[in-house]
């Protein structure tokens, strides 16, 4: 019994995350349309990328390492979900307790959000500033509006700021005019019907005129029953998402404007730590992109609003309104270095019924520059260096420097040291209420407004060669994390009757430090004309130097592979299959939260019924074909609340989706 007192109190820190995660930058992408070709080009490592440095350059001279996912590839893998996209990747850990938390995280310190990654969508964040975390089934996006996912592994806060901590997850869509591919009007539309009850429903039309200027509309819905029951008193964990999205882009000669605007809703039942029963989630946003993609010396523009409000049935209000922009500059000097640099800002406000009484504010202002030199004989130099001014933790000063060699037969070096950091969350900041720990029992939460921002040193080392016909990349990393923020008791329930040392009431402190280290191997070939493979492996290790600093978790080892084969006579075939080590997560009184090992195969077999610039293709997907009977988060079985993570089984899927 002492366990569960004492390590329920330690997760009050994930609880808190959780609570409001449900409460950016530009990156002009004019990279062409996902497809085959662009694939052919992914697996010869002749890609460009601009996440990386924040300006269009080959793959394998990246300043950082990319992973890159096109359009076709969702396509053809079987994915449901934007999660099940990204479990492909490589260092990057998806952990899913039920239908409606999950994790992702890169290089170690996983927890219950995704909250040292950067995520965007066409260079907005998307991280919500109350938690810093990221409601993967509330996300304003559809698959079918995706052109190229990039991940950027490693510290990114040199050309990002806060939350690019271990890396950087920038979802690229297609604009109206290249989801025309050329015609005057198109209607795509993508259906998925099966497991735990879950249908998946998009519509989107495009329409463009004679004079540069297209618009699309987006519709989709999002629905599941939820993964089912787990432990004594099962889970409650079902869904249902309805989103609508406008994009509008013209453009002409000398430069491009996008106009983006959507809404998003969601009626579910949450748990992880806390029962949120019968909430409500809505958010809308609207954003303003300008671009200047065919000069040489090119400024992009962005300003973007978002607001955002919560609800249940047990639980008051969480409402946060977000303002921010950005302005960037690139200059060319001489051919041999291309200068980028500029300043952002994001304001942020912010009021809650679990916060402090009172509406609360927090404005950051970013200034960042990067140089890129080509120094000759094979040599690449970039020196990067931000500065980022806060209202909650004041100011800090994030470089990078990346040297790249060229060692010919198409394989390069890269020497890579970054830093970066991850400013407070607003209700680590703020909090004000309590939860509950045991039956009838309940321990106060209260925020710290003296945190400090967590700090990261680190550096790489990465070989990269090519084929004709693929690659293959080793990277080797070590991080040193300070200030990690954690559970601080602040007073303690009587004993007896309560065990010795029990919080009756908490707060946050920078109470610990880590060391993250690990490698990755990572390979795509094209092993005949119709048939490609994929092969990632990864090892990361994690040490913490204070016990108290709770919550965390990172597989040892994970390994990926997948065959994907066709068009052969319209059929395809996509077979992937996901190892992953066990995992253990620290609690409060030196013990562990275990979650075992696992493997899961996914199998996705698809014909065309019709081909051409109209495809009409039908699926069927299978998800844990093996039926391994697996959690992907760590908790405690012998917990007196009820069950909070959900055992994986095997799930059916009907996929058709088309074009007209």
């Amino acid at each position: 019994m002492r366990k569960s007192w004492k390590s329920l109190s330690s997760g009050v820190l994930a609880l808190v995350l959780n609570l409001t995660v449900r409460s950016g930058h530009c990156l002009e992408a004019k990279l062409g349309p996902a497809n085959s070709q662009e694939n052919e080009l992914l697996f010869a490592g002749k890609l460009d990328v601009v996440s990386a440095s924040r300006t269009k350059q080959p793959l394998d001279q990246a300043p950082a390492d990319v992973t890159v996912i096109t359009a076709d590839q969702i396509e053809r893998s079987g994915a449901v979900t934007l999660l099940d996209v990204l479990r492909y990747v490589p260092g990057l850990n998806v952990s899913e307790s039920n239908a409606t938390v999950a994790s992702v995280s890169l290089r170690g310190l996983n927890s219950l959000l995704t909250n040292t990654l950067l995520v965007m969508i066409d260079g907005r964040p998307v991280n919500q500033d109350v938690s810093g975390g990221v409601t993967w089934d509330f996300l304003p996006l559809a698959l079918l509006q995706i052109q190229r996912i990039e991940i950027v592994r490693g510290p990114g806060s040199t050309l990002y700021g806060a939350n690019a901590f271990n890396g950087v997850i920038n979802i690229i869509t297609k604009t109206p005019q290249e989801q025309l591919e050329g015609a005057r009007n198109r209607l795509q539309f993508r259906t998925v019907v099966g497991g735990y009850k879950s249908d998946y429903d998009e519509l989107l039309a495009s329409a463009a005129d004679r004079h540069g200027s297209a618009i699309s509309l987006s519709f989709a819905y999002n629905h599941s029953g939820g993964y089912g029951s787990a432990g004594k008193m099962g889970v409650w964990d079902s869904y249902a998402t309805p989103l609508i999205n406008l994009d509008f882009n013209h453009q002409n000669r000398h430069a491009e404007y996008r106009l983006q605007a959507g809404t998003v809703a969601s009626s579910e039942n949450v748990y992880q730590n806390i029962f949120l029963q019968g909430a409500h989630f809505y958010q809308s946003y609207i954003t303003f992109h300008y671009g200047e993609p065919r000069a040489q010396d090119p400024l992009t523009v962005r300003g973007s609003y978002n607001n955002y409000s919560e609800t249940a049935q047990n639980v008051d209000y969480t409402r946060h309104y977000v303002f921010e922009g950005e302005i960037q500059k690139q200059n060319t000097f001489n051919g041999r270095n291309t200068l980028v640099y500029g300043m952002s800002l994001r304001h942020v406000y912010f009021h809650s019924g679990i916060a402090t009484p009172g509406r609360h504010n927090q404005n950051l202002f970013g200034f960042y520059a990067q140089d890129e030199a080509k120094l000759g004989k094979g040599w690449i130099a970039y020196a990067g260096l931000r500065y980022d001014d806060d209202s909650l933790v004041g100011s800090r000063i994030s470089p990078r420097l990346t040297v790249i060699k060229d060692l010919g037969a198409r394989q390069t070096l890269r020497l890579t040291y970054g830093t970066s950091y991850q400013i407070p969350s607003l209700i680590t900041s703020y909090a004000s209420f309590a939860v509950p720990i045991a039956p009838m029992v309940n321990e106060g939460v209260v925020g710290n407004t003296h945190l400090a921002s967590i700090r990261l040193q680190g550096g790489e080392i990465d070989w990269r060669k090519g084929f004709s016909n693929g690659f293959v990349g080793i990277d080797i990393y070590y991080n040193n994390i300070r200030k990690l923020i954690g559970p601080a008791p602040l007073t303690f329930f009587p004993s007896p009757p309560f065990p010795p040392g029990t919080p009756s009431s908490v707060t946050f402190a920078n109470n610990g430090g880590a060391r993250t280290y690990g490698f990755e191997v990572e390979s795509e070939l094209q092993l005949a004309k119709h048939m490609h493979a994929l092969f990632n492996y990864s090892f990361a290790n994690q040490h913490f130097d204070d016990s108290s600093v709770a919550g965390f978790f990172q597989p040892n080892h994970m390994l990926n592979i997948g065959l994907d084969m066709g068009p052969i006579r319209r059929w395809e075939v996509f077979l992937g299959t996901h190892l992953v080590g066990a995992v253990s997560a620290i609690i409060g009184d030196g013990g562990f939260y275990t979650a075992p090992a696992y493997i899961r195969t996914d199998l996705r077999i698809g014909y065309r019924l019709r081909e051409g610039k109209e495809p009409l293709t039908i699926a069927f997907i299978v998800h844990n074909l093996f039926d391994d009977h697996h959690i992907e988060f760590p908790f405690d079985d012998d917990s007196p609340l009820p069950a909070q993570v959900a055992p994986q089984r095997t799930n059916l899927y009907l996929e058709i989706s088309g074009k007209f």
